[in-house]
């Protein structure tokens, strides 16, 4: 079979989303002489949000603009057409997509970075009575309201923060927003971080467990092992079995939910609903559509940042390789990572290889990894 390229064709290049490893393809694509590609980014919101510096943000220690990539601005750079559209439905047989207007994009080669939901979401008044962690966008622009809303209670009332999930992005954002509330309102803040297993931070080593927890005992935030919301209403928090937590406000992230329209779409997905993709970030069955970031699901890799950026590179070479039917890379999910939690008081924990160690220079060390990946994409 011969290639677009013997036929003097320069193959289409669709990019769904602006996630980590997406901003990397165009990035790359921006510092070539010589497009390989005629690339189009499809993306509903711009700027990307950098989720590593989301907590540093809610504790006041960036500013919005430093935590934002502007997308458009880099795809520009890169030569790519953007379409400023929601994508709605796939046909990768077909090869094309339909976006929310019912405008139909073709393409020769595409690949899909487009996050995820929150589980629960459709639980009764979690839209109406909690802050979700996605859209990313919607937490950042709730976070000053929540500020504002500890600020404006009567007297000496504490101000009851209920955090749901208690994994890494939970952890941070309770201690965050701890500080935050701290030092702005000067009452009484009341955390809880509830958590529907039997220990927070599941599948982390145990030692970041044991310094989390003692953090958490010396800041006052209570730790709610078992327990699982079955609705919200305005100030309570009504769980399975039947207690009532009083709250004023709810942070909601009890964990990653796909998107309906991959399974909708007729896409090859886990139990979950995220994509099966190969170690070639390709999904199965479509060799033209590529999905990296936590839409997609192989073996090994978890819903974290870290791997979507590992797998930009890799994407960036692959969508280059295959168009000349040349051997792809293939994408060995890392057993192990750095891992770094912002307390939001200018100290953080951090875990590497079952070691964990925290302090202020873990912190320091934080900050320079999340400014030196964002100087890249400015």
């Amino acid at each position: 079979m011969s290639t677009l390229a013997q036929h003097g064709v320069t193959p289409r290049v669709l990019l769904v989303g602006a996630g980590h490893a997406h901003v990397e393809v165009l990035r790359q694509a921006a510092a070539r002489s010589q497009p390989d590609v005629q690339l189009v980014l499809a993306v509903d919101r711009n700027p990307a949000i950098y989720s590593g510096m989301l907590p540093g943000f809610v504790a006041g220690q960036y500013r919005a603009a430093e935590l934002a990539i502007d997308a458009v601005a880099l795809a520009q750079r890169a030569g790519a057409e953007v379409v400023l559209e929601k994508i709605c439905s796939i046909d990768a047989a077909r090869r094309r997509v339909l976006t929310l207007s019912g405008r139909e994009i073709g393409y020769d080669f595409a690949s899909l970075d487009v996050g995820s939901g929150v589980l629960g979401s459709g639980l009764p008044g979690v839209d109406a009575h909690a802050l979700p962690v996605r859209p990313i966008e919607r937490l950042v622009a709730g976070v000053e309201p929540l500020i504002s809303q500890a600020r404006g209670l009567a007297g000496h009332t504490p101000f009851r923060l209920l955090v749901v999930g208690a994994g890494a992005g939970g952890v941070e954002l309770a201690f965050c927003f701890e500080a935050r509330l701290r030092a702005e309102t000067r009452r009484r803040i009341e955390v809880t971080l509830l958590e529907r297993g039997e220990a927070i931070l599941a599948g982390a080593a145990a030692s970041l467990v044991r310094r989390v927890t003692r953090a958490a005992g010396r800041r006052g935030i209570e730790i709610l092992l078992g327990g699982e919301v079955a609705a919200l209403e305005r100030g309570i928090a009504r769980l399975a079995g039947g207690r009532a937590l009083e709250t004023d406000a709810v942070v909601w992230s009890p964990g990653p939910a796909a998107h309906a329209f991959l399974r909708e779409s007729g896409l090859p997905v886990d139990a979950r609903g995220f994509l099966r993709v190969r170690s070639t970030l390709q999904v199965e069955g479509f060799d033209t559509l590529f999905a990296v970031g936590d839409c997609a699901s192989l073996a090994g890799m978890k819903k974290a940042g870290v791997y979507a950026v590992r797998c930009g590179p890799i994407l960036a070479e692959n969508l280059r390789r295959l168009p000349t039917r040349r051997d792809l890379r293939v994408y060995r999910p890392q057993r192990d990572f750095l891992s770094l939690l912002n307390l939001g008081d200018g100290t953080a924990i951090g875990v590497d290889r079952g070691f964990s160690f925290e302090g202020r220079w873990v912190m320091r060390l934080k900050d320079r990894i999340d400014r030196r990946f964002m100087a890249k994409y400015r």
